[in-house]
């Protein structure tokens, strides 16, 4: 016998062992009982929700030699037949490589013809928004008035991409997201049946990077047995996933409340130098936030929204030494971080500016935590405060790049007329900017764009500052000579993106 991965071990078989979608399975047992089932099923929701083993166990269900019933017997040769794939008359079909019109076309042939052994014909579409335009139209008859022996279950992870004229022909069921109880559930009876014995904190590790699926958590519960030669713990769990424990974000905040830049750094450096994957450890530090933010706003409720309870306690200390504005402004710094450290080749010190970002250094404070100096302790003086509310030209100098990227987001046109300006100098909390064109200037000088650049001055550093505009000619001395030359603002973008200055003969 061949050897089956475990969630096709335990893909449920009646409606009563499906995991977290009770609301569809009530729904299809009430319609089997009262003889009401549809023509055709529309099943949306995120992939491993269950889709289509709820599909193939009302293919069962209507076609059960003891039923119609609520639910299959799985005893009978119809039941059996259907679980292993091999009855003529319940067809899975791929939509995306099955997506032109000549094969929905082949399909509207075949409906016509009356079941070979079963009650009904079952055609079960799976991804089905992959369809092309063509091909959904021409499924469109056939979805209105099927003959009375066809009943088309529709299954998509992306229901928003379906012509509202198919999904209207449809009874939709949403299907949601597995909770953290529910998959740790399952994992529990799967390691039971299986005679293994595994950690709790290795549970709650894999049910938390499962995020939802169930189909995901068995697979990488699967991954884990095998990689363990005996009980699987906790370490082996963060082995095959490439991950870290959650006492290494504890130790993090706790660097961070305390301004500890060489332990921070230190706590990087390691993650680092042991291999692991600095994208999915922004992940990993993106969900320890989230779940410091759930702890601080609904401390009873924290289990019920996937906090494992001997971490609750934890970290509800931990959250409220931060407090919320802190712990928001942490996430929305890792979340930055996780969009450039994708296309990045240094990752390593993207996370060592976003640790800069998080203390303070170079005039960026978080809300709650006081500016760090270069010695690495906080400084409680108020100069401290006042320098990290100004604004500095060398920092604003070497984040230009990516306050323009901001505004490009916004308007294009806005970030074409910056791409012919020159930052000049920060006077006070009002950022200068100089124009060789008196057309570009006067259009700059638009209350909307003004106000646009403002704003992303503030997303990118996160204090605002005042915009001046004006023509290169008409700058003073003074400003002249803080002005940055072009090379060391190319320069200084180079570092950042971790980019190589080519040589321009055409320029030279």
């Amino acid at each position: 016998m061949s050897y089956q991965t475990l969630y096709r071990r335990w893909r449920p078989q009646a409606f009563a062992e499906v995991t977290g979608q009770e609301h569809v399975a009530r729904t299809l047992q009430n319609a089997l009982e009262q003889g009401r089932v549809a023509h055709a099923y529309l099943f949306c929701g995120p992939r491993g929700t269950g889709k289509t083993s709820v599909a193939k166990i009302l293919a069962k269900a209507v076609n059960c030699l003891n039923g119609p019933a609520r639910e299959p017997c799985n005893n009978c040769s119809f039941c059996q037949d259907i679980g292993a794939s091999r009855l003529l008359d319940v067809l899975e079909i791929d939509a995306a490589s099955n997506r032109g019109i000549d094969e929905i076309r082949e399909l509207r042939e075949k409906v016509r013809y009356a079941p070979v052994e079963a009650r009904r014909k079952v055609y079960i579409i799976d991804e089905v928004h992959m369809l092309t335009t063509e091909a959904a139209n021409a499924l469109l008859k056939t979805l209105e008035e099927p003959p009375a022996h066809v009943l088309f279950i529709l299954a998509t992870t992306e229901p928003h991409r379906l012509p509202a004229t198919v999904v209207s022909r449809c009874q939709r069921l949403d299907f949601k997201l597995i909770s953290f109880a529910g998959i740790m559930e399952r994992l529990r009876t799967v390691a039971g049946e299986l005679d293994r014995k595994v950690s709790e904190a290795a549970l709650q590790i894999i049910a938390e990077e499962a995020a939802g699926g169930l189909r995901d958590a068995l697979s990488l519960f699967e991954q884990a047995l095998a990689y363990a030669e005996s009980d699987v713990t906790e370490n082996d769990v963060l082995s095959v996933l490439g991950s870290v424990g959650r006492d290494v974000f504890y130790d993090f905040t706790a660097a961070i409340l305390e301004g500890d830049l060489s332990a921070a750094l230190l706590i990087v450096n390691d993650v680092s130098s042991a291999g692991r994957d600095l994208q999915h450890f922004t992940q990993q530090a993106i969900a320890y936030y989230r779940d410091l933010m759930v702890v601080l706003s609904c401390r009873e409720e924290a289990e019920l929204l996937g906090i494992a309870p001997e971490w609750a306690d934890r970290l509800a200390g931990q959250g409220k030494a931060m407090g919320l504005a802190l712990v928001a402004r942490a996430l929305s710094v890792f979340h930055d971080l996780s969009a450039e450290i994708r296309w990045s080749t240094r990752p390593r010190l993207l996370w060592e500016l976003a640790v800069f970002r998080l203390l303070g250094i170079g005039g960026e404070t978080l809300p709650g935590l006081e500016q760090v100096t270069q010695t690495g302790k906080t400084d409680t003086g108020k100069r401290a405060e006042e320098a990290a509310e100004t604004p500095d030209l060398r920092q604003m100098s070497r984040m230009w790049p990516r306050i323009l990227e901001q505004v490009k987001r916004e308007s294009i046109q806005a970030h074409a007329l910056l791409l012919e300006a020159e930052l000049c100098g920060c006077a006070g909390q009002v950022l200068q900017i100089g124009f060789k064109s008196d057309f570009h200037r006067e259009m700059m000088e638009k209350p909307e764009y003004k106000q646009l650049l403002g704003t992303a001055v503030k997303t990118v550093l996160g204090y605002g500052a005042g915009v001046h505009c004006t023509q290169l000619g008409s700058l003073g001395k003074d400003a002249q000579e803080k002005k940055m030359s072009q090379e060391e603002i190319v320069d200084t973008a180079a570092e950042i993106f971790g980019g190589k200055i080519m040589a321009n003969d055409a320029g030279r």
